[in-house]
This record gives C-alpha cells, sequence and structure tokens, in this order.
C-alpha cells in the first residue's frame, strides 16, 4: 500500500493530521489543476479550498479503481470549472472572439512545436478564456470535443473551433516572440 493510500485510510477514519498530510502532499498539483481554469491567483485558492473540502466529504467514494491523484484531479477540475461557470456564462464568453479563424488553411503540426512547454504555458495565461478553458480540457485533460460541448454547454464545433484558435494563438504568439521563427508547423 503506498503512502498516499495509508493517508486516504486514515482521512475516512476522521484523522485531521491525515488531511492535513494529504493537502501538504497533493495540494501543489491540485492547485496547478485549479490556475488552468480560475482566472486569478485567489480564484484558483478558493477552487483549491473547495475541492479539498469536497475530496474529504468525498472520500467514502473512492474505491481504489484508479492512482488517488487521478480521482482528486477530476474533483479540482471539475470544481475550478464551475467556479468558473459562476462567473462567466459561455455565450458571452465566445461572442467576443472572431468568427472565422486567420489562415485556416496553416495546418499545425503538434509533434514538432519546437520550444519549451514553459513557453506554451506562460502564453496559455495571455489566451482568452474561451480559447484557454477549451485548450485545457482538449489537450491537457484529454477531453473529447464531445465532452467538452456537454460540460460547457456549448456545440462540438464551438469546442473544435475554440481549440484551432488557441492553436493559432500560441503559434502566433511563438513567432511574435521569436521562439519560431516564422515557421509553418
Amino acid at each position: 500500500m503506498s503512502i498516499i493510500h495509508e493517508i486516504i485510510a486514515k482521512c475516512k477514519a476522521g484523522d485531521r493530521h491525515a488531511q492535513q498530510e494529504l493537502f501538504r502532499l497533493t495540494g501543489p498539483k491540485m492547485l496547478a489543476f485549479c490556475r488552468r481554469y480560475c482566472k486569478s491567483d485567489d480564484d484558483a485558492h478558493d477552487a483549491l479550498q473547495e475541492g479539498f473540502i469536497k475530496v474529504f466529504h468525498s472520500l467514502e467514494k473512492y474505491r481504489g479503481d484508479s492512482a488517488p491523484e487521478t480521482w482528486m484531479s477530476r474533483i479540482f477540475i471539475n470544481t475550478a470549472i464551475d467556479q468558473y461557470k459562476k462567473g462567466q456564462t459561455y455565450g458571452n464568453m465566445f461572442a467576443s472572439l472572431p468568427d472565422e479563424v486567420e489562415r485556416e488553411d496553416e495546418v499545425y503540426d503538434e509533434d514538432s512545436f519546437p520550444c519549451k512547454a514553459t513557453d506554451i504555458l506562460r502564453i496559455m495565461d495571455t489566451m482568452p478564456e474561451g480559447y484557454r478553458v477549451i485548450f485545457n480540457l482538449y489537450c491537457l485533460e484529454s477531453y473529447t470535443h464531445r465532452q467538452i460541448a456537454e460540460l460547457l454547454g456549448i456545440s462540438e464545433g464551438t469546442s473544435k473551433s475554440q481549440y484551432a484558435r488557441a492553436k493559432k494563438f500560441i503559434y502566433d504568439a511563438l513567432v511574435a516572440n521569436k521562439t519560431i521563427v516564422g515557421k509553418r508547423i
């Protein structure tokens, strides 16, 4: 039995020290999930706090079918998205975005991006919220466009077009920052 499984067993028994230990061990990783979807650091910390409350209340439901961090990450992602939804209507979020993506004929080969992940993460912090949310869900969390559409209450086509726009946004930012020099990728 792994350390985290032992801690979870103690948490289920109501051990407050085990809850603190679970927070200490997994908090930074769960905060990273929250930051992907929240508008500010304060919002991310609020989602983290709310997420841990949900985790502690849901521990009896954890069956051990997946790694504890995987199970917890879904709770934190959903909590952050729920918090995001409270302050944003998706119709308004997507209404301000252009209807067409310029240079739609360009092909972006995701496997040949000549840059660092930190470059992309930095750019993601500056992209419009609609792009960022869908890019995170599709690319980082492996949701399908259908799942994203259901989760956000948008069409599957909107999810696909926002993902394409997010990739273009990243590409354009990399070119502008000379991380990549005018390459068509």
